[in-house]
């Protein structure tokens, strides 16, 4: 990237124009290079309506247009070979063609629209997962430079050393990004801010991290025949519990069913209920449970040993460990023949992440989608969990300043705010919930699980590997009280070595 000749044509701008300035989120000052087009929508709200919804589309308050030469922004983001040609490689950053698959379609539409108005160009580069966090590290310390990489997708997994390394920064001082728009996910600000500092952030620009959403799916055929008629019922009033589930899975029994009379249960019998070890994470935050909440000084507090978390997780545990729950981790099988199972008919229940809609869109098994469940009605809510295995949140790295910066900001701003109605509109209601979805109720699962997802910082920033610990203890037969008393002063050690490395300098 040629930073002096964008520098050039920021000045040009800036003298042709006036000199009028945006300010940015997260600071008064003036951001070098930038010129206004339009009003604060704090005091003059700027709307159109939505050509997808009909409903007022909110404007971002950045130009709508503006020439910067033909620079690049750069997207370097994770990948595993294993996972080629699914839908948990990025697709929601750069694709070179319409394909006519929606979402595809949707990210080639946005690009083109926000390139021509901007005179960019997106591009994208894909690594083994363990090269985002060298080839990162590497381009802070020289600085930056013509090839540097202006936004990055560490896996959540390993994204705890981006923060030790220092090498990304505080997305609440990107100049041009407004933090407070719908297009910022606000529950993953809420919970991935400490001390005032957000290294990373889910959007509206990506449908990865809503694709690594917890959920259950149910086999619709097998229900009904087994007089299992009111599973959307108990969603929707608020019924939907461990204790429900795990009623309908005894009544199904022990896995059986196939009549090969070996005498073992194994992939070919039908099984009440086909998880894994992630099932374990998934119900402790589907019960209300969370590793660390935000406190008041901005801090977060290890949370994990509250008396109603550590008495739901003894039921989930001896959930997981009934003879009718299959362990796709125990039974050391692909992920693909796990899901294969559920298609071809060999279990009632399923759970999946929401990527998994996509995935079996071919499946000869009608099935339906849950949220996870709740401990008690009382609760009074859903959780949905995102997992930190499958994907990564927006960073940028620490050497990218200045009018590289400012640039950086205003294209995912429009990035965000295209895609929140755009890619969106793609993702959720034409594909999840009208292409890939059979019936009216599971549409509103969905809007109930995507509503209510969980970014627990204890498992975003891995303190004290406790994050593990959760997801052993249903396989391991664990005990989460133990586990707390184990684990306290380990993770209150790392809140506060997380704390220290994301302090405002003084």
């Amino acid at each position: 990237m040629s930073k002096p000749m964008l520098r050039l044509i920021c000045l040009v701008l800036v003298l042709a124009l006036g000199g009028a300035v945006l300010a940015s989120c997260g600071s008064t000052e003036t951001p070098a290079g930038e010129t206004q087009t339009g009003t604060s929508s704090e005091t003059d709200p700027e709307t159109s309506a939505s050509p997808e919804t009909g409903e007022p589309r909110l404007k971002p308050d950045i130009p709508e247009t503006y020439d910067f030469g033909g620079e690049s922004v750069d997207f370097l983001c994770w990948f595993l070979g294993s996972w080629q040609n699914t839908v948990r490689t990025y697709r929601d950053i750069a694709t070179p063609d319409l394909t006519s698959d929606l979402v595809n379609d949707a990210v080639f539409e946005r690009n083109k629209l926000i390139e021509d108005n901007y005179k960019v160009s997106i591009t994208m580069r894909l690594v083994d997962l363990g090269d985002v966090s060298t080839i990162i590290k590497n381009q802070v310390a020289v600085g930056g430079g013509e090839d540097a990489y202006e936004v990055c997708y560490p896996r959540l997994l390993e994204f705890p050393g981006f923060f030790k390394n220092d090498i990304v920064q505080d997305i609440t001082l990107v100049p041009n990004i407004d933090l407070s728009k719908p297009w910022w996910d606000q529950d993953s600000i809420e919970n991935l801010t400490v001390v005032g500092v957000l290294p990373l952030v889910a959007t509206a620009l990506n449908v990865n991290d809503k694709d690594a959403t917890a959920a259950l799916a149910f086999n619709k055929q097998a229900a009904k025949d087994r007089g299992i008629t009111t599973l959307y019922d108990e969603v929707a009033d608020m019924e939907w519990t461990v204790e429900s589930l795990m009623g309908y899975c005894q009544a199904v029994g022990d896995p059986d069913s196939n009549g090969d009379g070996n005498g073992t249960a194994d992939m070919e019998d039908f099984w009440a209920f086909l998880g894994k070890n992630d099932v374990s994470t998934s119900f402790f935050h589907g019960i209300g449970g969370k590793i660390a909440k935000t406190g008041e000084d901005g801090k977060p507090v290890f949370t994990a040993g509250d008396p109603i978390s550590v008495e739901a997780m003894e039921q989930v545990v001896q959930f997981m460990n009934e003879p009718y729950f299959f362990n796709h981790h125990k039974a050391n099988i692909g992920s693909d023949v796990f899901t294969r199972m559920f298609e071809t008919n060999h279990g009632l229940f399923f759970w999946m992440r929401l990527d998994e809609v996509t995935a079996m869109r071919g499946s000869e098994v009608e099935f339906g989608i849950l949220p996870t469940p709740m401990y008690t009605a009382e609760q009074n809510q859903y959780y949905s969990t995102v997992s930190q295995h499958t994907i990564g949140l927006l960073s940028i790295p620490k050497d990218i300043s200045g009018d590289t910066l400012n640039m950086t900001g205003m294209i995912l701003e429009a990035l965000a705010a295209d895609s929140y109605y755009g890619l969106q509109h793609a993702y959720v209601d034409l594909s999840l919930k009208t292409k890939y979805s059979s019936d009216e109720e599971s549409r509103e699962s969905l809007n109930t699980i995507l509503s209510s997802r969980v970014f627990d910082p204890g498992i975003m920033y891995n303190l004290g590997g406790f994050g593990t610990e959760i997801q052993n203890l249903g396989p391991n037969k664990g005990s989460l009280a133990t586990k707390v008393r184990e684990y306290t002063d380990k993770v209150n050690s790392a809140i506060q070595e997380l704390v220290e490395f994301l302090s405002p300098e003084e």
